[in-house]
């Protein structure tokens, strides 16, 4: 049977989003909190890494934010379910003031009821799964240096 390949990377762009003290980011997860992952997504025909973010959040979560300079390119390539997978995204920090005092989005997409964005701190976010991997040391670090993180991985 073999592994199935796609045939090209999927370029996808996420942001990070500190609260204004910078002890908490907005992050995406399920209701149980299983993982965490930096919210955004896909990428479309003619649009910048910016533009997806914005749309992004507000098609997910009605949440307009603001998108700041990139501070990292993630190079994920992945095998799992006989799958490969390459994504590339490039992640920008970015700014929500509007919601620093919710606690809990939920997801707008009726069949993604029980995806959130919720806040944590670093230390929260070290308790699971955190991806893309390798950003949790890349968040800590809060640097102006543009990160390139490659991850290779079966699982």
């Amino acid at each position: 049977m073999g592994s199935e390949k796609l045939n090209r990377p999927l370029l996808r762009a996420e942001a990070i989003i500190f609260n204004e003290d910078k002890s908490q980011v907005l992050i995406q997860c399920d209701i149980d909190e299983n993982f965490y992952r930096l919210p955004g997504g896909s990428i479309e025909f003619g649009e910048t890494a910016t533009e997806a973010i914005k749309r992004e959040l507000i098609e997910e979560f009605d949440l307009d934010i603001y998108v700041g300079e990139l501070a990292c390119v993630n190079e994920s390539l992945l095998e799992y379910d006989g799958m490969e997978v390459h994504h590339c995204t490039l992640i920008h920090w970015c700014a929500a003031p509007s919601v620093e005092h919710m606690t809990v989005i939920t997801h707008k997409e009726e069949h993604n009821q029980n995806i959130i964005l919720t806040w944590k701190t670093l230390e929260e976010l070290s308790t699971r799964p955190t991806y893309p991997e390798g950003i949790l040391h890349m968040i800590s670090a809060n640097s102006n240096i543009i990160e390139h993180l490659v991850i290779r991985k079966k699982y």
